[in-house]
């Protein structure tokens, strides 16, 4: 009998749709003062039924969305104006199945990538729903390890974006190194540096550390991308020919972190957590499964992590680039404000933030020009539950 090995890992894959960057490299023409709202948000259409997670959604040429939910295992096309969605696929690991449709990421041709976690394969998917073409997420490398591509974002044509291995020679101890995986020759190549932490063994019965400052990255579709320093609020482009425009650094108010807060982490933990399993069959060949998660039993609880004294500035993974070239980053606010946006534009200059309904983050953008200041928001409710939202981005 297949014998079942689990393991929890806490770290976040939150895709988000890369889109069209036609005004890539463009100053703003304004001077906006960034301690203001850089523009507004009016809702302009909600689907009626709520999702149990929500990471992003992939805007089709004709405006409808693909979306994937995880925790309800389905893959959705979803048309908002009419307010229905059809259910493609099915649950199972045949060639219009699925185990674990993950999230969504845009493809050339308007086709799109989807990750099914359950079955540990990225999925190609045509504009009609129709499956055509699948890779398994588990490489092998030169050790004989296997190389999980935990895919972020894709670009225009077509290769996956990603963070590097931590145990790639020459990266240092405080560093992630970002790479592009060509999925045409299979290969991987760092392109990018983010810092983090440097991590050291714990010791026995040490609580782990929750809400770290550490850099973030995001990537638009030609192939630029944005990387957030957290020492100093700054936004660093490193373009495809090579290029790093280096960003200046700018000061914003900072919060305490209290019961409310270390409540709404605990609960954003038990979303977002990855449960993989590894089973060995008869012959002692394993293969991997992932689900989004804790897993059963439940996991850890607030008093299990060492928290810090003041909330960081922007989330881990929350960060997204818009059709116009403009980086958004996700503050993390006290529980009782409203969410809120961080927006800098192609020169890291800071354009001031965007205001979201409490408890939403932004998942997505218009893809198209007649869409590109459309946004789409996940707002999480009172209960849990997940509402999918589609607003219009009024700039000043």
């Amino acid at each position: 009998m297949p014998r079942f090995r689990n393991i929890l890992t806490l770290s976040l894959f939150v895709p988000l749709t890369a889109c069209d960057n036609g005004d890539r490299g463009a100053p703003s023409e304004r001077s906006p003062d960034p301690s203001s709202p850089f523009a507004a948000l009016e809702l302009d259409a909600s689907y009626p039924a709520p999702f149990a997670y929500l990471s992003g959604v992939r805007e089709l040429a004709d405006g409808r969305l693909f979306a994937a939910d995880p925790l309800s295992q389905v893959f959705l096309r979803v048309d908002m104006d009419a307010g229905v969605a059809d259910t493609l696929g099915t649950q199972g690991k045949g060639p219009q199945e699925y185990e674990g449709p993950d999230h969504v990421l845009p493809l050339p041709g308007d086709s799109t990538l989807l990750v099914d976690m359950g079955n540990a394969r990225l999925t190609a998917v045509s504009p009609e729903g129709e499956f055509v073409e699948w890779s398994p997420m588990f490489r092998s490398r030169q050790d004989g390890s296997a190389r999980t591509l935990s895919v972020r974002f894709a670009d225009q044509d077509g290769n996956l974006y990603l963070t590097a291995p931590s145990d790639l020679e020459g990266v240092p101890p405080d560093s992630t190194g970002i790479s592009r995986f060509d999925r045409a020759d299979d290969t991987e190549t760092v392109v990018a540096w983010a810092w983090h932490p440097e991590r050291s063994a714990s010791s026995r019965g040490e609580r782990p550390p929750i809400l770290i400052p550490m850099d973030d990255w995001a990537m638009g579709s030609d192939g630029s991308i944005a990387v957030v320093r957290a020492n100093g609020l700054s936004v660093d482009w490193y373009r495809p020919d090579g290029e790093i425009l280096v960003g200046p650094s700018h000061s914003v108010e900072t919060y305490p972190v209290g019961e409310p807060e270390k409540a709404r982490e605990m609960e954003e933990l038990g979303r977002a957590a990855v449960f993989m399993s590894v089973v060995v069959d008869d012959g002692g060949e394993q293969s991997r499964q992932m689900t989004r998660g804790l897993p059963p039993g439940g996991g850890p609880g607030i008093d299990d992590f060492e928290w810090p004294e003041i909330l960081p500035l922007f989330r881990p993974n929350g960060t997204l680039v818009s059709p116009r070239g403009e980086a958004w980053v996700e503050r993390i606010m006290p529980r009782d404000h409203a969410s809120r946006y961080e927006v800098f534009d192609s020169t890291g200059a800071r354009l001031g933030f965007v205001a979201l309904p409490t408890g939403a983050r932004v998942i997505g953008f218009g893809s198209h020009p007649e869409t590109r200041d459309l946004v789409y928001l996940a707002r999480v409710d009172e209960v849990g539950f997940i509402w999918l939202e589609r607003y219009r981005l009024l700039r000043g």
